[in-house]
């Protein structure tokens, strides 16, 4: 070994011996990419706000992750179903569907499911909260009155006597006898009978749909025949011990003829003075009495859902705050009479569940004021799923029920589905011509949007079809669709 060689040989060992020493420290080798760890979730870990329904939530880690598809079946939950669970970036997302109140959920993920893009696993991580537990508002007003909240809940189950007062066109004429309105698409004059049949089935509401402008000449003023016949139908409702409700109906809507319209073209003293003489007509009636302000009001453009100018909601706002103004100043009964008010086009997205401003209401506390929205819904369903109330269905109530929640529930508003049925589109929907099995679905339906309102104390109001046409009438009556009405009675039961 030469000079050179053995100083080669020397500096190697040293090096060798420097590696070892270090090596030798006790200190695993760290891998060249760390394991996954959770730095946040949404909802947080914990949290005992989460509202009901189906929740979504993520779990967000410190790196970007992977996850193979046989591992989706190994992330696990108690009081919750999982579904649609996918990673992006470094975000675990899924769906927790809990439609119960104060339900404890845990979302448990195995070690080895959540893996970094070097295959590095993550260890057991389990995500925990609780569903908010609605309250509902006190049932007794401050003045001693019955609130709008517990009227709601006293007027449930409840039916629309649609097509019938609230008919109208220009091929009938004006300010003719009550009947040829009243019979003008399909159905009989109603008699007392009706109401007592659906009083003796279970139903304690009516709501009773009236449009005007077809009996209101160029100054505003009500034919006095047509407000006696409305007084009439009122009192059969009234007289079995129901709740009513009265509304202005297809004076708003998707008509050329509607008048009452979320656009710059305001009727507002029109408008009022229109309520003020329903309101005197009704003054003396005790609380099974409540007015309801305007039925789906549509902006100039007759826009379903919500106006895509959002600025009109600012005018169902000014027809809001008119009808509670113009109500309360006819005195008696009407000072405390519990009024309803409804979103444009009595949608329930979020932009006008949102842009609906609170009247202030004049009596001097707001126990006597109720939202209203209408919810065919899921919309166009029997096409959608082949005639089917599915579990998706039951799911778009419950959320629905949620952002109702949010938006009134929880700020002390009870919330009345004025409208709900099968109705799709192409005028599709389940009626008394439908088959057993259709209208079993029907029942489906109506059995999951009344339990959500018994949850929620809230009212709804099937649409017209549970006793339809010549099955109205005292001499021929029968129900038109009994296995759905059974479905909405025996959820009070």
């Amino acid at each position: 070994m030469n000079r050179f060689q053995y100083l080669a040989f020397i500096l190697l060992a040293a090096l060798t011996l420097g590696f070892s020493a270090c090596s030798g420290s006790g200190e695993p080798d760290e891998p060249r990419l760390a394991a996954p760890a959770v730095v946040s979730t949404s909802p947080e870990n914990g949290s005992t706000t989460v509202e009901p329904g189906a929740i979504s939530v993520t779990i967000t880690y410190d790196k970007t992750i992977t996850m193979t598809a046989s591992d989706i079946s190994k992330i696990q939950a108690t009081g919750a179903t999982v579904s649609n669970v996918r990673t992006m970036s470094a975000a675990l997302m899924l769906t927790a569907t809990c439609a119960e109140e104060g339900q404890a959920v845990t979302i448990t993920i195995p070690a080895g499911v959540i893996k970094n893009t070097d295959g590095v696993a993550a260890g057991a991580y389990s995500l925990n909260f609780t569903t908010k537990k609605i309250e509902l508002p006190d049932p007794i007003a401050p003045d001693g009155h019955e609130s709008a909240a517990q009227a709601v809940i006293n007027m449930t189950p409840g039916w629309n006597l649609g097509n019938t007062l609230d008919s109208y066109g220009a091929w009938i004429g004006d300010h003719l006898e009550p009947y040829r309105y009243e019979t003008a698409w399909g159905q009989p004059v109603t008699d007392a009978h009706l109401m007592q049949a659906f009083k003796e089935k279970g139903f304690k509401g009516i709501r009773v749909p009236v449009t005007w402008f077809q009996h209101m000449d160029d100054q505003g003023n009500v034919d006095e025949a047509w407000m006696n016949r409305v007084q009439e139908v009122v009192d059969y409702v009234i007289n079995q011990g129901m709740y009513c409700i009265l509304n202005v109906h297809h004076d708003t809507g998707a008509h050329n003829a509607a008048w009452v319209v979320a656009s710059p073209t305001l009727q507002l003293d029109r408008y009022a003075k229109l309520w003020t003489q329903i309101a005197t007509r009704f003054q003396n009636y005790d609380q099974h009495l409540l007015f309801e302000g305007y039925n789906e009001m549509l902006n100039a453009a007759q826009q379903w859902n919500q106006p895509s100018n959002l600025s009109d909601l600012e005018y169902v706002n000014q027809h809001a705050a008119k009808f509670v103004e113009a109500v309360r100043a006819t005195g008696g009964n009407n000072t405390y009479r519990n009024l309803i008010v409804s979103t444009y086009a009595a949608a329930h997205t979020i932009a006008v569940m949102n842009g609906l401003k609170i009247p202030t209401d004049p009596c001097g506390n707001q126990s006597h004021i109720a939202f209203e929205v209408h919810s065919y819904d899921p919309w166009d369903w029997l096409h959608v799923y082949n005639m089917t109330w599915t579990t998706e269905c039951r799911e778009y109530l419950q959320n629905m029920f949620a952002d109702l929640e949010t938006y009134f529930i929880s700020k002390g508003y009870p919330v009345i589905i004025g409208e709900y049925a099968t109705n799709g589109a192409g005028e599709i929907t389940i009626d008394k011509n439908s088959t057993t099995a259709q209208k079993a679905e029907a029942g489906k339906q109506a059995g999951d949007m009344n339990r959500l309102c018994k949850k929620y104390g809230a009212a709804s109001f099937y649409w017209m079809l549970l006793v339809d046409g010549a099955d109205r009438s005292e001499a021929t009556f029968k129900w038109s669709m009994e296995q759905v009405a059974d479905s909405i009675v025996n959820v009070y039961k």
